[in-house]
This record gives structure tokens, C-alpha cells and sequence, in this order.
């Protein structure tokens, strides 16, 4: 077979080339030929390998299935002009499968080499362009076509070749030596750096854009304590309700379920509605030996509070530094009916003290004993008041 393999300097198609002749050779047992002059092998290819040096002309004397490297063939298969007569040697290589020889044929470009040549080579024989990775890196690119391709150095010329990377086997660097070893800088071209920036800039910029351009959303307001479980599912709450996503069934119906049994009022849904305006204050306390000693708030119903409290509240009262009432204005009491006005008049006036409470010094047992039922004592303003001093 024929096998041409193209490169520039210092794309290591020698390296590679030697490495697998010697497989080939080991594999098989065969001997190996090379074109003397042309590469410096070391002793480990001529004394241990036993690969013989010889003239390209002189392989028609060979023996049968030799294997001939030919390094820089152009010196040996030069262009020649249309009217020059093909030289034998050259010309036999149309015949060279009858004897069962291999040729690897190394050159820069395959249009340095005789174009009798170029044209003999085919499948199973192939055409190698190897091009060094980023010109210095220890891996080569390789393009292969059945034919020889004339434009194998051009950018896109691998779309229609089949594509390999090898790493450069440096075990063989030890076999010869080459004007190009280890000169070679790595050079990477700028469209790598080029790419690289866009990963990393393009990314940022749409995330800059989507930042910018994004509605943004309302600062959430932490709740504590009740507030902070109303707020879940209170229906009242309409500051942030269209900005928050619907309750769920189960969250909806959760929201009517009252805190205290009976009381549907105390539902999470009524929290903003339910929001205290009014402050229970102890507006009225009485102390009497039958129902003991009790207090009331401003709407008549019972103020929760202990004996001690309760007698003090009946003895000194309280003084309230705020409107219990919120904002609302003090409702006014409704005036008495006239009949009952003169009836207060024409009646004799009467001591208001509290039972079991201390006497005046000196005073009567009968007067007492006359006087009307004990009053509780209320707080000036309170509606429960009917006399000008609130007591």
C-alpha cells in the first residue's frame, strides 16, 4: 500500500510514522527499509530494530513484503513536466501491491511529490494531513482521506476527512534525531480567547439584563407572634394580597376556622376587620355583702379582676391617661325622662355610701338604716354616670 502522510515542520508525522512502522513490524515480521539521508536514526533502529538504510531507487532489489519508510519523498518522487518520461522506479510503484510492499511516503504538501504518484494512492491506502495542536502542545490533529486531497492544508478541508488527535508517543523521541524537537512554542489562536470571553461575559450580560428589566418585588415585612399567623391567611389583608399567590382549598377554608369555639369573629379572615379600636376599662366597680366585690367595663360587662384590686378600684377609682374609646367621640348620655326628673327632685335627699364600707364619726344607726341601696362607683365620663361629679 501507499500510504502518504502530509504536515508542516514540527508536526510530528516522523514521530508518529516511526512508532508505527515498528509496530507493524513487530506484528507482522517483516523487515523495514529507509531512505538513508533523509532522518538520523539512533542505534535502537538499526542495531536493535535491524532496519537497513538504502537509496529510494534501490527497492525494486528488495525482498518481498518489505516495509520502506521514505522521509522527505520529494527529493525522491520531485514534479516533474508533463513531456518527461516517468522514471522506472517510479513508474513500478503502479505494481508495488504484486510483491507486497508498503510504502510511507512523508512530505510537507502531497503536491511536492511526482503527480504520478498522487494518483496511485487509494483505498486501502490513505492520505494523513497532520497539523499540531495550538502549534506546541504534545497532541497533533490528524486528517485522512482515501485520496490524496491537494488543498489539505486549507481551513474546513477536514469536513469531509475522518479526524483523529493522537498524543505524541515520547518513547520514540529516544529512536532519532530531529531539527525540530522540542522547538516548537505553543501558540493558541485568538478565537480560543475569544470564546473563552464570551462563556464567561455573555452569561453576565444577560443576567445584568434580566436584573434590570425584571419587576421587582415588595420588600416582605416580617410578622411576629399572632400577626404573623393571621397574616398567612387573613382575607382582610388587601395591602400585599394581589402581590401574594391564591390560598389553597385547604388554606381558604383554614382561614374561617375561629380561634375560640363559638366565636366566629376570631377567624384569621376577619383579622383586619377585627383590629381592637376600643381599650375595656374598669368603668364601674360596686363591693356589696351579696355578690361581693365586682367591676364592669364601659359596656356593662364584667371586668375580670381580684379582690384587692377591686377594693381599691371601689375606694380611690383609677385614672386612665387615654381615651378608651379610641378616636370615637364620648357618646353623650341620654337625657332622663321629665316625669322621672321631678320625682328626683320632690324626693328627700339621701347619703350614697358603700355597704360595709367606713361611716361618717358620729353619725346616726337610723340614717343609715334609711338610706338607699349602696352605689357603685364609676369613673368621671363613664356613660353609667347620671350626676354632674361622675360619683
Amino acid at each position: 500500500m501507499l500510504y502518504l502522510r502530509t504536515g508542516a515542520n514540527g508536526s510530528c508525522k516522523t514521530l508518529f510514522t516511526l512508532e508505527d512502522v515498528r509496530k507493524m513490524q513487530v506484528a507482522e515480521g517483516r523487515e523495514v527499509y529507509y531512505v538513508k539521508d533523509r532522518f538520523k536514526p539512533n542505534a535502537i533502529i538499526t542495531e536493535e530494530f535491524g532496519w537497513v538504510g538504502i537509496e529510494f531507487k534501490e527497492w525494486l532489489q528488495l525482498p518481498n513484503n518489505a516495509i520502506i519508510l521514505a522521509d522527505e519523498c520529494h527529493k525522491d518522487l520531485p514534479k516533474r513536466a508533463p513531456s518527461a518520461p516517468v522514471p522506472e522506479h517510479v513508474q513500478m510503484l503502479a505494481e508495488h501491491r504484486a510483491r507486497g510492499f508498503d510504502f510511507f511516503l512523508l512530505t510537507q504538501h502531497p503536491m511536492n511529490i511526482d503527480e504520478f504518484v498522487r494518483r496511485l494512492i487509494g483505498a486501502p491506502g490513505y492520505h494523513q494531513h497532520y497539523k499540531r495542536i495550538f502549534g506546541g502542545t504534545k497532541s497533533t490533529r490528524i486528517l485522512q482521506w482515501d485520496a490524496v486531497n491537494p488543498q489539505c492544508e486549507k481551513d474546513g478541508s477536514g469536513k469531509n476527512a475522518q479526524g483523529s488527535t493522537r498524543s505524541h508517543p515520547e518513547h520514540v523521541y529516544s529512536w532519532y534525531e530531529s531539527a525540530s524537537l522540542h522547538t516548537a512554542k505553543v501558540r493558541i489562536p485568538k478565537q480560543v480567547f475569544i470564546v473563552a470571553g464570551c462563556v464567561i461575559v455573555v452569561p453576565l450580560m444577560l443576567y445584568y439584563a434580566y436584573d434590570k428589566l425584571r419587576p421587582k418585588e415588595p420588600a416582605k415585612v416580617s410578622q411576629t407572634g399572632d400577626a404573623a399567623g393571621s397574616g398567612s391567611f387573613g382575607m382582610g389583608s388587601n395591602a400585599n394580597a394581589s402581590e401574594r399567590k391564591p390560598m389553597t382549598q385547604a388554606e381558604y377554608i383554614a382561614s374561617y376556622q375561629p380561634r375560640i369555639a363559638g366565636l366566629m369573629h376570631t377567624a384569621p379572615a376577619y383579622d383586619k376587620l377585627t383590629e381592637p379600636k376600643r381599650v375595656p376599662v374598669p368603668a364601674a366597680c360596686v363591693e356589696m355583702k351579696s355578690v361581693g366585690c365586682k367591676c364592669y367595663t364601659q359596656d356593662a360587662t364584667p371586668y375580670p379582676v381580684d379582690l384587692a384590686m377591686c377594693r381599691q378600684l371601689v375606694a380611690q377609682g383609677a385614672f386612665l391617661a387615654f381615651q378608651a374609646e379610641g378616636d370615637r367621640k364620648m357618646i353623650e348620655p341620654a337625657p332622663a325622662p321629665r316625669q322621672a326628673m321631678e320625682t328626683a327632685v320632690a324626693a328627700p335627699p339621701a347619703a350614697i355610701l358603700i355597704e360595709g364600707g367606713p361611716k361618717s364619726p358620729g353619725a346616726p344607726t337610723a340614717l343609715a338604716a334609711a338610706a338607699p341601696p349602696a352605689q357603685p362607683r364609676v369613673q368621671p365620663g363613664s356613660k353609667w354616670s347620671f350626676q354632674p361629679g361622675g360619683q
